[in-house]
């Protein structure tokens, strides 16, 4: 047997290029969870926040760096009617996402919209994700970290308040869904 290193080549196709196959399946496997509100506290939660918790498991279980992310945006300004987006309790809204760090960068992941929907996430492995709302400020990794366990200590309580703008924004994408399907 050689006592030859391996050529890049070689190692990059036997050894990085699985690995990120692993990781993009990872992801394509959540990111296709269909995009679900939780409709009763006992409901699967398929929002950003459920999805990318999963995620954010998932990658940890596989020996990757990984934080959550948040950005805040406004309902008003997103792609989703009116008559929902005027359901909701608050007028501002945070969505949650992570970064991946990859060759010392950190990579933003976000699996939000399926890919039943118009507009989803196809990652490479290796580029940025776009992040599924059009946000207006973006926390800190430290400050997103404290958001992500504030939303999940207080989701309980806060969840009849978001029940009813929850059930109607399940309804538009199940028809947006079935009108692409």
């Amino acid at each position: 047997m050689s006592k030859n290193p391996p050529s890049m080549q070689n190692y990059i196709t036997f050894f990085i290029l699985p690995v990120h196959m692993d990781i993009i399946q990872v992801f394509e496997k959540i990111r296709d969870l269909p995009f679900h509100c939780p409709e009763s506290l006992e409901d699967k939660d398929y929002r950003c926040w459920g999805k990318t918790r999963i995620l954010y498991a998932e990658l940890r279980k596989m020996g990757f760096e990984v934080r959550f992310r948040v950005c805040e945006f406004k309902w008003a300004e997103q792609r989703i009617p009116k008559e929902i987006t005027s359901k909701s309790p608050d007028e501002i809204g945070q969505h949650l996402f992570l970064e991946i760090k990859l060759s010392d960068n950190w990579i933003v992941l976000d699996c939000t919209n399926d890919s039943k929907l118009p507009k989803f996430n196809k990652w490479d492995g290796k580029s940025n994700c776009e992040i599924a709302v059009k946000y207006a400020k973006m926390h800190t990794p430290e400050e997103s970290q404290r958001l992500e366990q504030i939303e999940h200590e207080e989701f309980k309580e806060n969840f009849e308040k978001y029940k009813e703008f929850y059930i109607k924004t399940n309804e538009f994408f199940e028809k947006l869904r079935k009108r692409l399907g």
